[in-house]
């Protein structure tokens, strides 16, 4: 049954527990744009809720999303569908009309679309990796050997995986600024963009800096730009933990390479925010009017972005220009997020 194959089938939460997210559910249905701050808060603030209880919260709440569409063919209540999964399994049902849409609980243009690109065996793969929860791995931004309360594995000399949860603000290896959190895929596109050392480099869509970062611990002079002031202010501050300089301005004159980590849809990165799929936009105007202007700025342009759409990934990069490479990352059960990244010349 295609329209139930991501659906988890795990213990439910105690009733008490129950008790306690439903406002929280309640919440995020509000204001769906916001579920994610919602969510976030809300466990922060519950003082009723023990360290072992918001993970349990956490999950169940981010399965409601995750799982909204399959979860309503169920029962018309998506908490008491998941309690009903954890104690009778998945019923037997016949298929709805589009079952992969349902699956996903996504447009049926997006899934119709990753159905045809994967095939069926590669596309249920991706919808069951998309109802788990993200690895989180860290970029060593210094020398030495970063001291962690749990287990890592070593991917490369830059790039770690945590192996259990932990709270990576309190220790010593993210508050000396020896490592940062970055997701695998973002990384990889840093490493791919990095012209050599003592390049000149625009980040023309910062954001918080994750790349600008990389980029200027490998050896790059980094410029920084966004339209968001709070973004750059939090990435004055992480540079300056990490110990490393960025300048932080508009830009101006020409630059080895221009990376476009463009604002988009956010539809690859679904597992570790599945609440994208209640404010999915597809902002191919703006991609384009960025990659333009980087074209006219570097002797390189990278463009990425955290999208598995080709309307806002191949199909826009050919509206510019042939690129000279391009490529896909598609979600992994241990490793990345899903990612597109394509080099243009001017």
């Amino acid at each position: 049954m295609i329209w139930s194959c991501a659906l988890p089938v795990a213990p439910a939460p105690r009733p008490w527990l129950v008790a306690q997210l439903r406002p929280i559910w309640a919440a995020m249905l509000a204001n769906r744009p916001m579920a994610g701050p919602t969510l976030s808060a809300a466990l922060r603030e519950n003082r009723s809720l023990g360290s072992k209880d918001r993970p349990l919260v956490g999950d169940f709440l981010l399965a409601l999303v995750r799982h909204e569409s399959a979860l309503a063919r169920i029962n018309s209540d998506p908490v008491e569908a998941l309690i009903q999964l954890s104690t009778r399994g998945i019923p037997e049902l016949p298929e709805p009309e589009h079952p992969y849409a349902v699956a996903l609980s996504l447009p049926l243009e997006l899934a119709e679309e990753w159905w045809v690109r994967l095939g069926e065996e590669e596309a249920v793969g991706l919808a069951k990796v998309l109802s788990g929860r993200a690895p989180i791995f860290l970029r060593q931004l210094r020398s030495g050997e970063p001291t962690l309360p749990v287990p890592t594995t070593r991917l490369g000399p830059h790039t770690l995986r945590l192996e259990g949860r932990c709270n990576l603000l309190e220790t010593p290896a993210f508050q000396e600024g020896l490592v940062e959190v970055q997701d695998l895929g973002s990384q990889q596109i840093a490493e791919a963009a990095f012209p050599g050392k003592g390049a000149r480099v625009l980040d023309l869509c910062a954001g918080a800096g994750g790349k600008s970062l990389a980029l200027a611990a490998l050896g790059a002079r980094v410029q920084a730009w966004d339209v968001r002031p709070a973004a750059l202010r939090e990435l004055g501050k992480r540079a300056a933990r990490c110990g490393l300089k960025i300048e932080v301005a508009p830009p101006s004159g020409r630059y080895d390479l221009v990376l476009v980590d463009a604002p988009c849809s956010g539809t690859g990165v679904l597992r570790r925010h599945p609440e994208n799929r209640w404010k999915l936009k597809f902002p191919t105007k703006i991609q384009e009017e960025l990659l333009q202007r980087a074209m006219g700025m570097g002797d390189r342009v990278i463009y990425a972005t955290c999208s598995l759409s080709q309307r806002e990934n191949d199909l826009l990069v050919r509206q510019v220009a042939d690129p000279l490479w391009e490529r896909t990352i598609w979600p992994e059960v241990d490793g990345s997020d899903g990612f597109y990244m394509a080099e243009l010349r001017p």
